[in-house]
């Protein structure tokens, strides 16, 4: 499958990998060629780094999609964004909220703040609502996710079941709600187990802090289903067939690993992987035998003189070096590829003589990409 048929097949475009690898920079190339090639695309990142709107151009990255000046003779649109936690839990509970009072009474709640990121199951899941949101109510043709690092980004994974287990859990259904309705009528208990747990919260914690959290969790009775429900949407769309994940990595020890790990969960989790991509590949100085090439080279030239026999030598260890650099990431790369004959599309982007920090080299990443 070429690139341009991949992304063309494609709704949700997820890139995950290490970090260090160069995965946002990979995720925005991504977005430009599409953009370029004639797709309304947006990139989102829930890394905090500056990075994505540094690569972009961009003054800066927020909440809101920010559009992205692509060079001249393209067909399409790119548009940025990067996540804003809270403003996008605070949409949330603003849309599934039973009503104005409600709402209010949440996003008033001293403790908001801190039993909202509980019940979210971290910025992950969060990062998931935003993506869910996008994909359902905007006309983007493509929708480019830079996940945060490796272990954050099985966090990004693991975030809507958490957000379930959460809400089904004991200490929701079993103590919070029926007793904290409870205490809402004065801490009359049905039962004396629970009364002597709330006496040994509020001599800890004071009267306040308790009515304060029973008022929060009181306020989200009525959102509860929604929550779930909305949980399980954003699941849905992880493992529709028009989203697919994209492997970042190194040719090299640890990142591979840790891109074979990621790919196992991936395979675990039944979730389409569509891509691998190597970065910063090393490839050799010459091609073809190189003693033969600085062999053509001296007949070229004629006889060099002895000033520069130095260099010549030294431009033959440097090609000898680089051909064992680039023989033994090729051993890393095609062992890692064994593992996984499934991949529809293996891209390698070699070492680039400067860092990538415009649109203009994203576009040179994203004709590798190609």
């Amino acid at each position: 499958m070429s690139f341009q048929e991949f992304v063309k097949s494609r709704r949700v475009v997820i890139c995950c990998g290490s970090g260090g690898v160069g995965k946002t920079t990979v995720s925005a190339a991504i977005a430009v060629r599409a953009a370029t090639e004639g797709r309304k695309t947006l990139v989102l990142t829930i890394d905090p780094a500056r990075r994505l709107a540094d690569s972009l151009g961009l003054a800066e990255l927020g909440n809101k999609a920010s559009r992205v000046a692509l060079g001249p003779g393209a067909k399409g649109e790119l548009w940025g964004m990067m996540l804003d936690v809270k403003r996008t839990f605070d949409d949330l509970v603003d849309r599934i909220a039973p009503n104005a009072e409600t709402r209010d009474r949440i996003l008033r709640n001293h403790y908001y703040q801190q039993v909202v990121g509980a019940l979210a199951g971290s910025e992950e899941y969060s990062a998931m609502e935003k993506l869910y949101e996008i994909a359902g109510n905007t006309d983007y043709e493509l929708i480019v996710l830079d996940t945060p690092p490796t272990k954050h980004a099985l966090d990004f994974l693991d975030a809507p079941r958490r957000m379930i287990e959460f809400l089904d859990g004991k200490v929701v259904q079993w103590f919070v709600k029926p007793y904290l309705l409870a205490g809402k009528m004065g801490f009359r208990f049905a039962q004396k187990g629970a009364e002597i747990i709330f006496k040994v919260l509020e001599k800890g914690t004071g009267y306040q802090t308790l009515a304060d959290l029973s008022e929060f969790f009181l306020a989200f009775d009525g959102l509860y289903d929604g929550f779930k429900a909305r949980a399980g949407a954003v699941q849905r769309l992880i493992a529709d067939p028009e989203t697919v994940f994209v492997v970042v990595t190194t040719p090299r020890h640890p990142a591979v690993d840790e891109a074979a790990y990621f790919r196992d969960r991936l395979v675990e989790k039944r979730l389409p992987i569509g891509a691998v991509v190597f970065n910063r590949v090393h490839e050799p100085l010459w091609t073809g035998d190189p003693d033969a090439a600085l062999a053509a080279v001296e007949s070229a030239l004629g006889e060099i003189p002895a000033e520069y026999a130095p260099l010549v030598d030294a431009l033959a260890d440097l090609s000898a070096d680089l051909d064992r650099v680039a023989a033994a990431e090729g051993e890393v790369m095609s062992g890692f590829l064994a593992r996984i004959p499934e991949i529809d599309l293996v891209a390698r982007i070699p070492a680039l003589a400067v860092d990538v920090h415009d649109v203009a080299g994203l576009a040179v990443v994203g004709q590798h990409l190609a």
